[in-house]
Formats: C-alpha cells, sequence, structure tokens
C-alpha cells in the first residue's frame, strides 16, 4: 500500500501560448503539502516542470501502471494551459505546445485528455485522483468509466477511504481557469484547505476529496462568484482519503469559527464580531499575530470580491457621467466588465437597480474554437489557449449551434433547449423528465428509482444540468441544487442527513414555505424563484432522494 504524486506543471510555451509562471509556485505548494508527514503523507512526489509531450505522457503512464498495486493511491496534478481543438477534444499543453498561423493548436505536441483516461483505466490502483487546474478541465470527465473492482483487504479501506476515481477540476468544460497572486486561485484554496486543515468538515480527523473540493469550491466562488470548480467521481471515489487534520487544535477551531462567521456576513464583519472573536482567541491561547493571520486568509476571499463589485460600481458611475443615454455600446461594456470581474447577475443587481439599469443576458459561448481565446483582459491571468484580444459580440439569449447536446444514449435534447431557451420552465421540467427516463431505458409515467439515478450517464447529466443553468442564468438546475445541499450542512456521503438539514434545503429551494409542503402547480418558477427550485418533476417519487443528490457528480 503506497501513497504516490505525480505533480506536473508548465510554465513555458512555443508560439502562441502565454507563459504561466504561477504554475511553479503551484508545484511548490502541492509538493510541500503532500510531502508534509502531518498533512498528505505520500511516500513517494515526483515533480515535473515544463516537460515535453514524451516527458509528460512517459510519467503518467508510469505513475500508474509501473508497479501498481490495487492497494495504491496514486495522485496526479496538473497546472498550466488546457486546451481546445475544433471538435471540443481536450488537450493539455506541454512546453513544445504551439499554434499554427489561424490560431488552432497542434495536436500533436499536446497530451490529449483520453490518452490519460486511458492510462487511469489500465491502472491495477483502485485509488486514483486527478486534479486539474487549467481551462476547459470539466471537459476531462466526460466519457470517464471506472475500472472493475477487485477484492481489497479491509485495512486499506480503513486508511484510505473508499474505491474509485475521482476528477477534481478548477473550471467546467467551457470555462476559463484563473491565476490570482501569480498561482491558481483554486490550488491556492486547495492547498489551504490541506495545510490547515479547514477542509477536514466533520472534524474525524480525515480529509475526503470531496471535503477538500467542497471547502476549494466555496472559498473560489466567494472570490470570483462565476467559477464553477467541479468534481467527478466514479463508484466511492468521493470518499478517498487524501491527508490527515489535526484535532482539537485550538487554531483549527478559531479558523472555522470565524469561517462560519465570515460565511454568515459576506465577510463584512461587525465591530461587535470582531470583539467576540478577539475574545474567543484568547481563550483559546492564540497569539494576537496568529489570529491576524487567520483572519487575514479567511477573509481574503470575500475582500476580493467586494473590491471587485466596487470596481464595478465605480465603472457604472463613470458611464452614466460619460454616457448620459447609455447606449447599446455603453451596456455592452458594462457586461462586458462584469464578465471580466466574474461576478454574477445578482452580484450586480443592486448596484445596477438606482440607475434603471438593466443588462442583456450575459455573452455566452461554448464553441471550442471560441473559447479557445480569452477576451480581452483575461488573457494575463487566464490559463487559457491563445492570446487574443477581442471583445464580445452583442449579447444575445438565443440558442446557439455551439450548446453541447452530448448524449451517451443517443437522446435528442434539442427540444429541452428551446423549451428553457424560451423561459417555458414548467414544459423544460416536463421535458426534462421523458428525456431522463428514455436515458435509463423506462417508459413515460414510469417512476425513478434511486439505483437508476445513481447510475445515469455522466454525459447526459451534464448536458442537461448546463442547459438549465445556462439558460436560466445560474438560477435552476442539478448542480445548482446539489451546491445549496451542501450549504444546508449536508454531506455527500448519499445518507440521510436528518430532518432538520432537509427540511432547510427544500425551503430553500422553494419546495416548503411556512412549514407545510407545496404542490407542484404552486411552484410557479420564475426570475423571483428561490434558486434551485427546478428541475422537480423528476424528483417525484423517488425514495431516498438525498441518496442522490448526495453522490451525483459535477
Amino acid at each position: 500500500m503506497a501513497k504516490i504524486a505525480l505533480l506536473i506543471g508548465v510554465s513555458e510555451y512555443g508560439k502562441g501560448l502565454s507563459k504561466l509562471p504561477g504554475t511553479q509556485g503551484d508545484l511548490e505548494m502541492m509538493r510541500r503539502v503532500l510531502e508534509n508527514p502531518q498533512v498528505g503523507g505520500f511516500d513517494q512526489v515526483q515533480v515535473l516542470s515544463n516537460p515535453d509531450r514524451t516527458e509528460m505522457e512517459s510519467a503518467i503512464e508510469m505513475v500508474l501502471t509501473e508497479n501498481r498495486s490495487s492497494e495504491d493511491l496514486i495522485l496526479i496534478y496538473f497546472s498550466g494551459h488546457g486546451v481546445r481543438d475544433d471538435d471540443g477534444t481536450l488537450y493539455f499543453a506541454t512546453r513544445i505546445t504551439e499554434t499554427n498561423a489561424q490560431g488552432r493548436i497542434w495536436v500533436s505536441k499536446a497530451i490529449p485528455a483520453s490518452a490519460v483516461q486511458g492510462y487511469m483505466s489500465r491502472s491495477r490502483s483502485q485509488r486514483q485522483i486527478l486534479i486539474l487546474d487549467c481551462c476547459f478541465s470539466g471537459a476531462f470527465a466526460k466519457d470517464m468509466t471506472a475500472r472493475k473492482a477487485e477484492v481489497v483487504a479491509v485495512d486499506v479501506k480503513l486508511h484510505l477511504g473508499g474505491e474509485g476515481r475521482a476528477v477534481l477540476t478548477a473550471s467546467t468544460a467551457t470555462q476559463f481557469s484563473y491565476e490570482q497572486e501569480g498561482g491558481g486561485i483554486y490550488t491556492r484554496y486547495l492547498v489551504q484547505g490541506l495545510e490547515t486543515g479547514a477542509a477536514d468538515r466533520d472534524g474525524n480527523g480525515q480529509i475526503t476529496v470531496d471535503e477538500l473540493h467542497e471547502y476549494a469550491r466555496e472559498k473560489v466562488r466567494e472570490a470570483a462568484p462565476t467559477m464553477q470548480p467541479e468534481i467527478y467521481a466514479a463508484r466511492e471515489g468521493y470518499k478517498i482519503f487524501i491527508a490527515r487534520a489535526p484535532q482539537g487544535d485550538p487554531r483549527l477551531i478559531y479558523r472555522k469559527e470565524l469561517d462560519d462567521r465570515a460565511k454568515q456576513k459576506r465577510g463584512k464583519l461587525s465591530p461587535i464580531d470582531r470583539r467576540a472573536l478577539n475574545y474567543r482567541s484568547e481563550e483559546l491561547h492564540i497569539a494576537p499575530s496568529e489570529a491576524e493571520q487567520i483572519a487575514r486568509e479567511v477573509l481574503q476571499p470575500y475582500q476580493e470580491f467586494w473590491r471587485k463589485l466596487n470596481e464595478f460600481e465605480q465603472a457604472v458611475k463613470e458611464t452614466v457621467e460619460y454616457d448620459p443615454g447609455l447606449s447599446a455600446d455603453s451596456l455592452d461594456d458594462l457586461r462586458y466588465f462584469q464578465q471580466v470581474l466574474k461576478l454574477r447577475d445578482e452580484d450586480v443587481l443592486p448596484i445596477l437597480k438606482p440607475f434603471n439599469l438593466t443588462l442583456n443576458p450575459p455573452y455566452l459561448t461554448d464553441s471550442p474554437t471560441s473559447a479557445n481565446k480569452p477576451v480581452q483582459g483575461e488573457s494575463a491571468g487566464a490559463k487559457a489557449t491563445v492570446t487574443v484580444e477581442r471583445k464580445p459580440e452583442r449579447p444575445s439569449n438565443r440558442a446557439t449551434p455551439e450548446d453541447d447536446l452530448s448524449s451517451e444514449k443517443g437522446i435528442d435534447y434539442t427540444k429541452l433547449r428551446d423549451l428553457l431557451k424560451a423561459q417555458n420552465w414548467y414544459a423544460a421540467d416536463n421535458e426534462t423528465y421523458k428525456v431522463m427516463i428514455q436515458a435509463v431505458g423506462s417508459k413515460e409515467g414510469d417512476w425513478f428509482t434511486s439505483e437508476e439515478l445513481l447510475n445515469f450517464p455522466c454525459t447526459d447529466l451534464k448536458t442537461i444540468d448546463q442547459l438549465w443553468v445556462k439558460y436560466s442564468e445560474g438560477k435552476f438546475g442539478f448542480s445548482v441544487q446539489k451546491q445549496i445541499y451542501v450549504e444546508c450542512g449536508a454531506k455527500l456521503d448519499g445518507e440521510y442527513p436528518g430532518a432538520q438539514i432537509w427540511e432547510k434545503f427544500c425551503d430553500r429551494v422553494g419546495w416548503r414555505k411556512d412549514g407545510k409542503w407545496l404542490n407542484y402547480r404552486d411552484l410557479n418558477p420564475s426570475n423571483s424563484s428561490p434558486k434551485g427550485i427546478f428541475p422537480a418533476c423528476v424528483w417525484g417519487g423517488v425514495k431516498n432522494l438525498w441518496v442522490v443528490v448526495g453522490y451525483w457528480c459535477w
């Protein structure tokens, strides 16, 4: 039984790809925390800096397949450019990766994600973790399959947790990943969660993959609300133990209490909050300098968010002064700036309201070609493919040919997309039920079983969810419901969270009101509805719904 890690960081590239010097700092942070016997406790940590294609692919193949046993835990980390070709295929850029005169990558000089998937599938190791801090990293999990389980001794599961594969990604299949202060923002919070023990949500002294991801995800979204780190898992991949966490450490106790308070106030602590926290730090015998450092780390993502919001508010005031008539170009400029700042519509609404401003729907594109070209202002911080300055096209809410309608079951999602585009929520909800019941091989009128939903094809699930999220502008979707479920205090373990948490979740998504359950036709989804109220039809009649909510991968 061994814990082995391969850490890959690429900062230098060929023609057409911008340098990413922050990746080298990412490597060092990951190496430090994984080698630390009190935290990661990995037996071997190999660091690979700026490899060419052959070096990188050989290292990946060897760490996964050479003299591996089923009891080994293998972790691979990649920080660098994720690039896509015209077909949307994901590649990991190497030191020699470059673009041609048309701005397209030479795929022979990059490593296709499918090659990495192949090595993972052939590995005898039954515990595999892949962490991708790169653009479009969510595209990796498409077609992800699990290797057949082998018999593993009980003591291995005790020390390493569940069997399976977990893929943690800094972005979705269509998003850029961002650097902040010279390093990947996702990596920063992964390391923070491990090094401080703050990712150990249940306080049992073990940090599982899902706990680590949820910690980093929350922190990333506190600073950059539109970023969507994701996790995908096969079998019990969520429950692989990745690190130890201290128990009873006063500094960790203080950090968690401060984090909970900051979460409630979105980082804006009152003078009474600060007085109470000062008293608490003295009670825990924490030195003032240590308490101050913990506070800086906890409040940093919130401060970054409020700084961006202030920037946007100043931009609105300048725009109104510069162009009192608020031309279409000025409104487009504001939407563009909102996109650069990675702020959601609900974040900027209080700023726009006093000026009676309404911005067009966000500029969205999922096309492989255009997604490889970061918008102006993003190229310096985005782990992207080609450094091209361009201004977004006039925003439009029309369904575009770039919508990903992929299906493992050959299902046509055009009708669902069109209904969502038209914001015909009830009809779209009914259509969601129809395509999903078709995907599990049942007929209309049947209810789903928990087992059918737990084994629902990942590609189809992501297609459905992304359409809901896109056309509701982040208000509806399965991934939205799952995030609320976690925020209500539930764990992603498939177990009943208890009546208090479950009812809190149902209250949050609007399925209950004033302690009473609402009828389906009384939900009335609209722009003013609670987040996560739809989809709802598919959940009807599902036994032990929390099992599904707690295990579906994103």
